[in-house]
């Protein structure tokens, strides 16, 4: 028996990052400055100014003559402005595989715009997955959330096939002497190496490979979810490596609710197939009932001595919200 094969059928997806507003324009291009691997940047906003600074692959100026050229924190806005421009972001959407929609929570821009987008993307087949950066509160009791903000959540989650919900009040939680402007700075961050490493584990070679199959049956899911990085030495037990990621402040979940984990594990060359399955495992007894964990393994050079988590978890719910539980590692 023979077969031909020329690459198309089985070819890496197309990915797109799409950054809405003043906070998702921030984070693709610190993604633009990170070097993304399989992975294209659309910067979407109604603030010409701000558009010319974002450092992207492609830009589009929403709603222009709509919005009057920003948004001014209007939600509905940043919504008339993706009508305005539907056709240039449907040609941008068009064919992509994969889109992440990132923006900050409170946005005019950037919120009223995000949930239209990642609809447009759902219904042109793509599997989408939102990124929402909650700004630090200047009256929210002390815990740096801003009290309007989660029930605005569960609305935009339904607009996407995911929700990854990043908090900078936690990030000054850990370093009380950042400025907001300096939180939301490490959350932009964040957000980059989240994306890029997502990119990277369906589109590079790895020593086990996720591919987007993977990717999408954990996002499908739905739901809220959070993201759980963790690096550790090689030395430290499968346990103490995802205990690592647990407690970091930025980790406010409750994995038993959790109903999807995708994994991926970077680590050098005395990476061993047992330890990976193991810390699989570990994170597989988190979970509740029914939990599906689908991981991945890469041997990079660099890494020797050490080994770094990223974990996708699904349906964790809203955190800090009434009746929401918190997980103790190791229980």
């Amino acid at each position: 028996m023979s077969y031909s094969y020329d690459g198309d059928e089985f070819g890496d997806p197309k990915i797109l990052v799409v950054g809405c507003g003043y906070e998702g324009c921030m984070m693709v291009t610190r993604l633009a400055e990170l070097g993304p691997s399989g992975a294209e940047t659309l910067a979407a906003d109604t603030d010409r100014g701000r558009l010319n600074g974002t450092k992207a692959d492609r830009k589009i100026l929403m709603g222009d003559g709509i919005a009057g050229g920003g948004a001014d924190g209007d939600p509905g806005a940043g919504k008339n402005g993706v009508e305005g421009s539907r056709q240039s972001l449907e040609e941008a959407l068009g064919g992509a595989d994969l889109v992440f929609v990132a923006t900050g929570l409170g946005d005019g821009a950037g919120g009223g715009a995000a949930a239209a987008i990642c609809e447009t993307a759902r219904d042109l087949g793509a599997t989408t997955v939102a990124i929402f950066a909650l700004p630090p509160g200047s009256d929210d009791g002390g815990d740096g959330r801003q009290p309007d903000a989660l029930p605005d959540i569960e609305g935009l989650a339904k607009s996407a096939d995911t929700l990854i919900l990043l908090d900078a009040g936690k990030v000054l939680q850990m370093a009380p002497d950042l400025s907001a402007d300096q939180a939301l700075s490490v959350i932009d961050q964040l957000a980059a190496e989240i994306v890029k490493g997502i990119a990277e584990t369906v589109t590079e070679t790895s020593l086990i490979n996720l591919d987007y199959a993977d990717l999408k049956t954990i996002v499908s899911r739905g739901g809220i979810s959070a993201v759980l990085v963790g690096e550790s030495d090689s030395k430290e037990g499968p346990e103490e490596i995802v205990g690592s990621a647990l407690t970091s402040p930025l980790a406010d979940l409750d994995t038993r609710g959790a109903t999807g984990c995708l994994l991926h594990i970077t680590a050098g060359c005395d990476l061993t197939l047992r330890k990976a399955a193991t810390i699989a495992s570990v994170l597989t007894g988190l979970m509740g009932p029914g939990g599906n964990v689908i991981w991945g393994a890469r041997v990079k050079e660099g890494f020797e001595g050490k080994i770094r988590i990223l974990a996708i978890m699904t349906g964790v719910g809203i955190p800090n919200a009434p009746g929401q539980k918190k997980i103790s590692p190791g229980r």
